[in-house]
């Protein structure tokens, strides 16, 4: 069986290290051709969100990094495996920004499955997938986010076969082996996972003084052209009418400059509220906002902060931002963040990065629920239920989004002279 292995783990992962060790003594013995690419060996630069892939190269990045060669591993593979450490109870953004990449092995044009919107396969086979994640101590409710991710990866990536296994401290060897046995054998035998069930998001937190001031966190490539910053813009406009003193940081921008970023820590130290927004890539946050989760979290806050989210969709389905959500909540807890709760908006796309006051009555839900949702906040109190049910309320049905969505792949295509290639297959094995 030909396997790539994808090791998202940091230098001197002991932990890491084990269960890696395990897991290829393991395909040795079954005879595996294995290929592992460590990433933090490899160059990858973050996924721009330009779609590029999809219309401009299709089917391949167009940035000429080590993310074609992952790609085309991945394209060619019987079995793919995951290896991570479990992370808010997702990917390392190690991990993850490998996984970003991956939207160019399949078509940008929309197909309903499980009565939900996803992509269509750019290629007629796909490789299974086996993911095994590690934690110090057991904690069932990570465990449970780790799973459903693996689960939704499956879905968009056509795995035939997907397994999740979870190393918990440090088992003795044996036992470790079993584990890595017992994965490769679910693998082997064609046995896939039933869709876990994703845990309830916490309640928010109330408090009995308003904030004074917030912090306004874009997670989008785009930064102010993005629906991440048209969302968060119109809250931070409502908040400053109630008199919040608001402001802006664009991660993207900030996390590769080591001044900025350590502007970014200090502004946040004295921030009462933090509002993150971002778009969903590939089931979940991008991975430049899991790295800066990761480097929040070890760092020691003065004073509770209260923590609120926005996440936006290319997908009309404003569930499928579940595990993005739940991700953030479990990274609130982790850093000491008084969660206050998070939205979400499906069809983002339709935004397009323009100002909600400058949309037509289209957008009339959205502005109202971030009305409702900076009335709450700027009392101290969490985001009503009543917000996130007035973002359900569609800019237009699910099939006519998919529709519009379709038209606009082709005519972007067009534009760029490569219509007729929009399913070319770059990584197709000879």
């Amino acid at each position: 069986m030909n396997t790539v292995i994808l090791d998202g783990s940091a230098a001197g992962d002991r932990r890491g290290e084990r269960v890696r060790q395990a897991l290829l003594d393991q395909l040795a013995a079954h005879h595996h051709d294995t290929r592992i690419m460590t990433l933090r060996e490899h160059k990858i630069g973050n996924c721009a969100g330009d779609f590029f892939c999809w219309v401009r190269n299709p089917g391949q990045c167009i940035v000429a990094d080590d993310n074609r060669a992952i790609a085309a591993a991945m394209a060619t593979a019987d079995l793919v495996v995951y290896l991570t450490p479990i992370t808010f109870g997702g990917y390392s953004s190690l991990l993850k920004q490998a996984v970003d990449h991956q939207i160019q092995n399949i078509a940008p044009f929309f197909v309903t499955l499980n009565h939900e919107t996803h992509h269509e396969r750019r290629y007629e086979r796909y490789p299974s997938l086996l993911a095994i994640g590690w934690q110090a101590e057991a904690n069932p409710r990570r465990e449970a986010i780790f799973r459903h991710l693996v689960w939704r990866n499956s879905l968009n990536f056509y795995a035939p076969t997907t397994h999740c296994a979870i190393v918990t401290g440090d088992p003795a060897e044996a036992e470790l082996t079993a584990q890595m046995a017992a994965a490769l054998a679910t693998i082997t035998r064609a046995e896939t996972m039933d869709a876990p069930e994703l845990p309830a998001l916490p309640a928010g937190v109330a408090f009995d003084t308003p904030p004074r001031n917030t912090l306004l966190l874009v997670g989008s490539p785009r930064t102010r052209h993005s629906t991440s910053h048209s969302l968060g813009e119109y809250l931070m406009q409502q908040l400053a009418t109630r008199g919040v003193a608001t402001s802006t940081a664009f991660l993207y921008t900030t996390l590769g400059q080591p001044a900025k970023l350590q502007a970014l820590f200090d502004q946040l130290d004295n921030t009462d509220l933090i509002v993150l927004t971002f778009p969903l890539y590939i089931d979940t946050l991008p991975a430049p906002v899991i790295r800066f989760l990761e480097l929040l979290a070890t760092r020691t806050h003065p004073a509770p902060k209260r923590f609120v989210v926005i996440g936006n969709c290319g997908f009309p389905e404003a569930h499928q931002l579940a595990n993005a959500l739940a991700i953030c909540a479990e990274f609130a807890h982790t850093a000491g963040f008084a969660w206050q709760g998070g939205l979400a908006l499906g069809g983002g796309e339709m935004v397009h990065g323009d100002p909600l006051v400058k949309l037509d009555g289209r957008a009339m839900p959205i502005r109202e629920a971030l009305a409702m949702a900076a009335e709450a906040l700027a009392q101290g109190q969490p985001l009503p239920a009543a917000a996130q049910d007035r973002l359900n309320r569609n800019f237009i049905p699910a099939w006519l989004y998919r529709l519009v969505g379709s038209i606009g792949w082709h005519t972007q295509a067009m534009r760029w002279g490569v219509h007729s290639q929009l399913y070319r297959q770059p990584y197709r094995a000879k």
